[in-house]
């Protein structure tokens, strides 16, 4: 079920955040940042929950004409999970705002992540050189994707 995230999600948001294996692949950000994304008019944080069990988030920046996904993560990745809960936030995103194009930023080094966008329909259209900033390790170049 997909829902609009509240303040008590919040502890659940950070620690899909701070898992050691996303250091490469999502930002860092304070509990403030994150209730001001719940809590913003430009913003939107959905969360998914199958059986009564929180499974991820995603955070959306929302300008005049464009969605940018900012963060998508979710507890246990490889288990489909993602899948449905991404099907679902564009199914919500197309309703709700059909004219806006939708894009994101991956590290260009995480193919996983470029071929689970691709099968949404996303396609690569720009590279920015050594922006991505990683908690650990070298800063990568961004892949930007849009749909």
């Amino acid at each position: 079920m997909l829902r609009h995230a509240d303040h008590n999600d919040v502890p659940r948001i950070q620690a899909i955040l701070n898992k050691p294996e996303n250091w490469d692949k999502l930002e860092a950000y304070s509990d403030e940042a994150v209730l001001a994304a719940i809590d913003g008019a430009e913003m939107t944080v959905f969360v998914w929950e199958e059986d009564q069990q929180w499974l991820g988030f995603c955070w959306l920046c929302r300008a005049a004409c464009s969605i940018k996904i900012e963060e998508f993560g979710v507890s246990t990745p490889g288990e489909g999970v993602g899948s449905r809960f991404f099907a679902a936030v564009l199914e919500n995103l197309d309703l709700y705002d059909e004219a806006k194009s939708v894009w994101l930023a991956v590290a260009a080094d995480n193919k996983a992540a470029i071929r689970f966008y691709k099968r949404f329909g996303f396609v690569p259209s720009e590279l920015r050189e050594a922006i991505w900033k990683r908690r650990k390790g070298p800063i990568a170049d961004a892949l930007i994707m849009r749909r």
